[in-house]
C-alpha cells in the first residue's frame, strides 16, 4: 500500500449537495454549493495488499463550499470513495464493482461525531453514508461526504510561529493550552500532529484544534503535557532532551 496525490474525484464548481437530516446530532438538511476543489490525496492497494488482508485503498478530496443561498455561510466538505485495485482501473465495470465494500467506517467522520459538544473546534454541519452508482469508479463501493465548519483564521504554520516575538508566542502557547484542554476531554487525539491542525486568528488570538483525517480515539481521559507544546511544533527540545526550548 502507498499513499500519494489522485484525481479520482471531480465536482464541478457551482455543484449542489444536499446532506440529509440526521436528528441523533441534531443536524438538519442542508443543501450545499462547491466553489472550488482544494486537494485530493489517496490510499492505493495491490491484489498482494488485498490478499493480505488490507482495506480497499480509498479516495479523499477537499472541497470549499458554502451553504446554498449563504455565500458568506462558508464550510469545507470532504468526500472520500472506494477506488479500485492498482491495474483495474480501466477493467469493465462489472470486474471493479466486484471489489465493492458498500460500508466502511471513515475515522474522520467518528471524531466530528464525538466532538459534536466540544467548544474548540469546527463544528460538524452535514454528513451522507452512501454507496456509489453505476457509472462510479468502483461501482457499488463505499462513499462517504462530510461537511464542516470553516471557522476563523488560518492554519498556524512553524515558520511564522517562530517569527513572532518571544511574548507573542507565549500567549499562543498560552491559547493552544487553554483550547487543548477541553478537546482532550473528548477521546480524540489528530494523527500526525502539527502545528498546522491549529487555526489561528490573528486578530482575536483564538485557535480551533483541527486536522482529523486520520484521527485516532482513546477511552482514558488525557491529561495535557509539556511535551504537547513540542507535538504542535510550539515549542523544541534541548539536544539533551531535558529541557523546552520556548
Amino acid at each position: 500500500m502507498h499513499s500519494g496525490p489522485s484525481s479520482y474525484i471531480w465536482v464541478s464548481e457551482g455543484t449542489e449537495t444536499t446532506t440529509e437530516a440526521k436528528p441523533k446530532y441534531q443536524l438538519p438538511s442542508r443543501t450545499w454549493t462547491i466553489i472550488k476543489k482544494l486537494g485530493e490525496l489517496a490510499s492505493f492497494i495491490n491484489q498482494q495488499d488485498v490478499n493480505g488482508g488490507l482495506k480497499p485503498g480509498t479516495a479523499a478530496a477537499k472541497f470549499l463550499c458554502h451553504l446554498k443561498g449563504h455565500p458568506q455561510k462558508l464550510a469545507f466538505m470532504r468526500i472520500y470513495r472506494q477506488i479500485p485495485i492498482d491495474g483495474t482501473e480501466f477493467a469493465p465495470s462489472k470486474i471493479r464493482a466486484s471489489q465493492a465494500v458498500p460500508q466502511r467506517q471513515t475515522s474522520e467522520l467518528e471524531a466530528f461525531k464525538r466532538l459534536q459538544k466540544c467548544p474548540v473546534v469546527p463544528r460538524l454541519l452535514g454528513y451522507q453514508e452512501g454507496t456509489q452508482g453505476e457509472n462510479e469508479i468502483v461501482p457499488g463501493g463505499s462513499e462517504v461526504l462530510i461537511v464542516w465548519e470553516k471557522v476563523p483564521g488560518e492554519p498556524l504554520s512553524e515558520e511564522y510561529f517562530w517569527s513572532l516575538k518571544g511574548q507573542d508566542r507565549e500567549k499562543i502557547r498560552g491559547e493552544f493550552r487553554r483550547v487543548y484542554q477541553k478537546f482532550l476531554a473528548y477521546g480524540v487525539m489528530p494523527c500526525l500532529a502539527d502545528s498546522t491542525k491549529l487555526i489561528y486568528d490573528a486578530s482575536t488570538g483564538t485557535i480551533h484544534i483541527s486536522g482529523f483525517r486520520l484521527a485516532l480515539p482513546f477511552d482514558t481521559i488525557e491529561q495535557f503535557r509539556e511535551e504537547d507544546y513540542v507535538l504542535f511544533g510550539l515549542a523544541n527540545r534541548s539536544d539533551d532532551g531535558n529541557k523546552l526550548i520556548l
